[in-house]
């Protein structure tokens, strides 16, 4: 039987450094991709990428994903506080304390929804607050008690995939193309919503997994085994990654299915390590080792960065 392990005790961090950690602010190379990808491909033409409202969606997206980290601080503090790998965000909790971690959440949040509020003014369309409410609805249902969806099987990945992919991949979209979203749209959305799944909803649990276990937290990889999580990861972005090239090929043209690249580049690389993983333990230690933290985020990159690549490229013909 294996068992979580605790972090071992260090001295107590400044208030900056805590802040910085409640905000994960670590991952904003990788997630400033995931909040800019849907306005780069519905845009129009580069004047699109420059009005107020893009401005005000980028901003949107930006304090919803960051302080929707501060409220999963504050829910999956015990779980952090025994992992070796996130236990410096326990500390950031420990430092501010539980109560002004919520305040933070709650006044962050407050700010994105007037900030929806002006640009469904500005466009003559309120779909914008309507999105940030789901986006709300799904960050609380994830990680509040009772109801905690975190601890509730597949409703993790479904949680995860709306708040983390869906509603910041739609506020982009609709802010440059006026509210409005095409066939092609919705395919590309749908596709980089599964990506999402596929990768923090199945994938990344495989690293939490004693973690979550411990605290009677049931995810996908704590319900069906780390190994076998992986495998349904790489199914989910082998699909995510279909959709993903036929949105991109109806949006701009055949050509544009190159945008996939990226994401078959990471595919590839987890089906690697899948590989590589003779049992449970095995792919636990293996997700937990820095080496391959700091690939996966590479990779994660690339899938953004090719989408991104491809509606930078039409923008350039039709100028």
């Amino acid at each position: 039987m294996t068992t979580a392990t605790t972090a071992p005790p260090l001295p107590q961090v400044s208030a900056v450094r805590a802040l910085r950690s409640i905000h994960r602010l670590e991952v904003v190379p990788n997630l400033l991709l995931v909040l800019m990808w849907g306005m780069f491909v519905a845009a129009d033409r580069p004047s699109s990428l420059w009005m107020i409202s893009s401005f005000l969606a980028l901003g949107i997206n930006w304090l919803s994903l960051f302080s929707g980290f501060v409220l999963n601080s504050y829910s999956d503090y015990p779980i952090d506080a025994r992992s070796p790998v996130k236990f410096y965000i326990a500390r950031g909790v420990e430092r501010l304390g539980k109560r002004r971690v919520l305040a933070i959440y709650i006044g962050e949040q407050i700010i994105t929804i007037a900030m929806a509020l002006i640009v469904s003014v500005m466009l003559r369309n309120f779909v914008f607050v309507l999105v940030k409410m789901i986006g709300i609805m799904a960050g609380y249902l994830y990680n509040a008690e009772p109801i905690r969806l975190k601890r509730r099987g597949l409703w993790n990945p479904v949680m995860n995939s709306i708040r983390m992919g869906f509603v910041p991949g739609l506020i982009g979209y609709l802010a440059v193309h006026q509210g409005r979203i095409s066939a092609g749209g919705w395919m590309l959305l749908i596709g980089m919503t599964l990506a999402t799944m596929g990768r923090i909803g199945f994938w990344v649990t495989v690293m939490d997994r004693d973690e979550d276990a411990a605290e009677g937290i049931h995810t996908p990889s704590v319900l069906y085994g780390p190994r076998n999580v992986m495998w349904i990861a790489i199914g989910v972005l082998a699909l995510a990654s279909v959709l993903t090239a036929s949105g991109l090929a109806v949006l701009f043209g055949p050509w544009a299915a190159v945008g996939v690249i990226g994401g078959l580049g990471g595919l590839a690389y987890r089906i690697t390590l899948a590989q590589r993983t003779p049992d449970d333990r095995a792919a636990v230690d293996l997700l937990r080792t820095r080496k391959v933290i700091r690939t996966e985020r590479l990779w994660d990159k690339a899938l953004y960065g090719a989408v991104i690549a491809v509606g930078i490229v039409h923008l350039l013909m039709a100028a």
